[in-house]
């Protein structure tokens, strides 16, 4: 029956903890998820048929207007009534909607600008008009980074100056007193862009020449979507990501994007923001044609869908609709360099090598690419209701050195990027996986595994555990970089099991640990019975042959067989006897079983090893789930806390060579993990590091941080220093804490002393001679004239210092021992290196015999006993 509620006990915990995970895994989903749409826990604040009807109404605005109906520039008294402002009947794009137009005309002057620095007019041309050849990429789906800063428009705009009840009707905002989303304060700042184009023929518009002319570099149009992330580095504020949609040129090498929300119709009114009416005339039949394909299939879908199709929030929307500022983004691609455009006599035939550049990236061949030109462009970003722009950092404006505006690669490149690192992180964690196997090669005996730290083990295998499930995510969500992925899935699950398997017979054979979880026999009766083995069968008579003589009458019957008893390789005998006494059996097998009355006794149960070490493994797993949940929120925090924590992260993981410290010195342990072991571990985990600190190239886009890096490194090999000195000096060196918090523990590299051959306190001492007086010459057959003299001047010099050199023979390899002894009365000496590495030469056990300390170690590898006396003896 006790045993029967322990089960049902453990089982009620399991489920406990499989409701929580359960618990924790919907948390997760519900509050940290990245749909587009509306949240559950929302509630709709338009129907699907009213969204659907301002979104038809706008697009009848964008189809009908013309270039110059959009001209909202101040008022002026006395002006002729075709100088007037001009709005348009959108949401946001009306002058009763407070939003400040009046700085349109020179956002679309800072455009012209930023497009004259990247493509200088020609003579006698348009402005706008860049030729016939391509100089530049012609699909900008990429990923590229910069820096920004920001200037204040002509006229400061706050939350009282709009009405948001008039401009959007119907929608439910939040209170007057909370701040407006995504508005920057700051001077400068970061931005990060990703942008993806479509290459199909619905998404593209082509101007048809007339009258034989060259068209227009406007005159082809292709639908573009950006994610954009924006962080303010001079105040405290998080950054904040958005999705924007628009219009690009790829002959241009221009593009417009901008925010679309309830209060501001961007996407409806983009093409009276450009600069130009070949733009507008252009942008205006592409969006015509996308936009209405996007409400028709929504007018078509049998379920009705109240969300946004361009909807600029990321993370959704949760529980209501907070005011955010609007932008509208101006991106200028840079020319791409003469040498890939221009170079032996490819002037007139440019645009074919960048098709084929782009044709090779897309569907490689083979063809040989030994660098390819970055993606670069310069950024305008403007907010109207906000009123600010954001600038890109460059020249001409600024220094090279200050910045080179936006700056980064196509995806392709990115993707290749992404896949080689990923192999080479899959092959370091299979270097990882080579280290474990050998480290198990290394301690097969629970002497040796009782050595390791269990808590060092632990870091690493958290860290594994991690990557296993970054890496799992991504093979599961990635299309490109699949194999990649699962590649490196493979690999640390297999660093990840064979290291949980190393840490769970680290954790059975700890001694304390193992006390602690198997608990004694509790008796609650007062008598208890002993049953013995039972006598042996009486010897059965030996019949008597003929040609035989009977045997002696002085002969003793003959000896029922004894059963053998079998002796573990390590010489761990008290933990093979707890182990059979805590399952019920005899402490020696088939010596008898002690046993107690039924009905007074309870005996414990001994779980299996993977029982025990259940709930490790399920800790683990919520402290990773955690940890990746921490640092995805902080993904949004302020540079300075993102950059604290993730350093702070770093450090502790960098720090798990101190808990093998820590054990060394408590256990007076010289030797722990292999060397191989410490410094290929210590390697391989500073690579990954070394890639995001130090590549400024890498794929996640990180700052470099080299001083962060070299902390880092410097922290990793001081702890690796401090084991070298345990190894070869003293366990306990430097340890800061009182003696009384260390358990006594035998020292087997103690200084010997006169007053030891005098008592007797090492035996085999009393057999050492003086090596200047019998030692030279029974050492006159085997060794030659040098080594004598050597001999001699060893024994000068340690006298001098209050030393003799004797000698002994170690018992294991049956060679000769010279060892330092302080004479009686002298205080112990000022050991030096050298004589510190003499003295860890041989070593002394409890039981009072000396050994080289290479065959002692190799003897304790197999047997914790002494090879002379058999005594037992504490693991190294």
């Amino acid at each position: 029956m006790p045993e029967q509620e322990q089960d049902e006990q453990q089982r009620r915990q399991q489920s406990d903890r499989g409701q929580m995970l359960l618990l924790v895994l919907i948390f997760y989903l519900t509050f940290f998820s990245e749909s587009d749409a509306p949240a559950l826990i929302s509630t709709p604040y338009l129907t699907a048929s009213e969204r659907l009807g301002r979104q038809r109404a706008a697009h009848g605005i964008l189809n009908s207007t013309n270039w110059g109906d959009f001209s909202p520039h101040a008022h002026k008294e006395g002006a002729p009534p075709w100088q007037e402002p001009k709005y348009l009947n959108l949401t946001g794009f009306r002058e009763s909607d407070g939003l400040a137009w009046e700085d349109l005309d020179y956002f679309k002057d800072r455009c012209r600008q930023w497009s004259k620095h990247a493509y200088p007019p020609q003579e006698g041309g348009d402005e706008w008009a860049h030729g016939s050849a391509k100089r530049t990429w012609q699909n900008a789906t990429g990923t590229v980074q910069g820096k920004w800063i920001r200037r204040q428009g002509s006229a400061a705009k706050y939350r009282d100056n709009f009405n948001l009840t008039a401009v959007a009707p119907g929608v439910n905002w939040m209170g007057d007193d909370v701040d407006w989303g995504w508005n920057v304060t700051g001077s400068h700042g970061t931005v990060v862009l990703r942008l993806e184009e479509d290459d199909t023929p619905d998404s593209w518009y082509r101007e048809t020449p007339q009258d034989e002319k060259e068209s227009h570099t406007a005159g082809v149009a292709r639908e573009i979507s950006a994610v954009a992330t924006f962080q303010d580095e001079e105040t405290s504020a998080a950054s904040f990501v958005m999705q924007l949609y628009g219009v690009h040129w790829p002959l241009q090498g221009s593009m417009i994007l901008t925010t679309t929300s309830e209060k501001f119709a961007g996407i409806f009114g983009l093409p009276h923001l450009t600069p130009h009416a070949k733009f507008f005339e252009t942008s205006q039949r592409l969006l015509n044609h996308t936009v209405d394909e996007t409400l028709r299939e929504r007018e078509r879908s049998r379920l009705p869908d109240i969300s946004n199709p361009w909807n600029p929030v990321i993370e959704g929307d949760f529980g209501g609709t907070l005011p955010r500022c609007e932008y509208i983004l101006y991106l200028q691609l840079h020319a791409l360099d003469h040498h890939y455009t221009h170079d032996k006599g490819f002037m007139d035939s440019s645009h074919s090598i960048i098709d084929d550049m782009e044709w090779e990236l897309r569907y490689p061949t083979g063809a040989r690419n030994t660098k390819l030109p970055e993606l670069q462009m310069s950024l305008v970003a403007w907010s109207p209701d906000c009123s600010y722009y954001l600038e890109s950092k460059g020249p001409p404006l600024f220094p090279p050195a200050d910045g080179q505006h936006l700056v980064g690669v196509k995806e392709e490149v990115l993707l290749s990027r992404v896949n080689y690192s990923l192999l080479v992180f899959a092959f370091v964690y299979a270097v990882q996986v080579i280290l474990l196997k050998g480290q198990i090669k290394e301690s097969p005996t629970p002497s040796t595994l009782n050595r390791l730290s269990f808590w060092s083990m632990s870091m690493m295998l958290l860290a594994d555990g991690l990557i296993f499930s970054a890496s799992s995510a991504w093979s599961v969500s990635a299309s490109d970089g699949f194999h990649s992925a699962l590649l490196l899935t493979f690999v640390s699950f297999m660093s990840s099991a064979i290291g949980g398997g190393l840490l769970a017979s680290i954790r059975g054979s700890e001694p304390e640990r193992r006390a602690r979880d198997t608990p004694p026999a509790t008796n609650t009766g007062t008598t208890n019975t002993t049953t013995t083995a039972p006598a042996p069968p009486p010897a059965p008579a030996v019949p008597q042959t003929s040609g035989t003589l009977p045997p002696p009458v002085t002969a003793r019957p003959p000896r029922a067989p004894s059963l053998p008893i079998i002796v573990p390789s390590d010489q761990d005998i008290d933990a093979e006897i707890a182990e059979n006494v805590a399952a019920g059996a005899g402490a020696v097998p088939g010596l008898g079983t002690t046993t107690t009355a039924p009905a007074t006794t309870t005996t414990p149960t001994n779980r299996p090893q993977t029982a025990q070490f259940a709930p490790v493994i399920f800790y683990f797993f919520l402290l990773i789930l955690a940890i990746m949940v921490l640092t995805i929120l902080s993904l949004s925090w302020p540079p300075r806390a993102r950059s604290i924590y993730i350093n702070t992260i770093s450090f502790l993981y960098f720090s798990l060579w101190l808990p093998q410290i820590w054990r060394n010195a408590r256990r007076n342990s010289r030797r722990s993990f292999s060397w191989n072991f410490l410094t290929g571990q210590s390697l391989c985990r500073l690579a990954p590091f070394a890639y995001f600190y130090l590549y400024d190239k890498n794929f996640l886009f990180v700052s470099t941080d080299y001083t962060t890096f070299s902390i880092l490194v410097a922290w990793v090999w001081a702890q690796l220093l401090t084991l070298i000195l345990q190894n070869f000096w003293e366990p306990r060196l430097g340890i800061p804490f009182p003696r009384g918090w260390m358990p006594e523990v035998w020292d087997y590299h103690r200084i010997l002393r006169q007053d030891d051959i005098e008592s007797g306190v090492v035996v085999g001492l009393e057999f050492l001679e003086s090596a200047s007086s019998s030692s030279s010459s029974s050492t006159a057959e085997g060794h030659g004239h040098d080594h004598r003299g050597q001999l001699r001047e060893r024994a000068k010099e340690l006298r001098q210092r209050g030393m003799t050199l004797r000698n002994v023979d170690c018992a294991i390899c049956r060679e000769e021992m010279l060892v330092p002894v302080v004479m009686t009365g002298k205080p112990d000496p000022s050991w030096s290196m050298a004589d510190m590495l003499e003295r860890k030469s041989y070593m002394i056990t409890p039981c009072r015999h000396m050994f080289h300390t290479k065959c002692l170690e190799q003897w304790f590898r197999k047997r914790l006993v002494c090879p002379i006396c058999r005594e037992d003896l504490q693991p190294l």
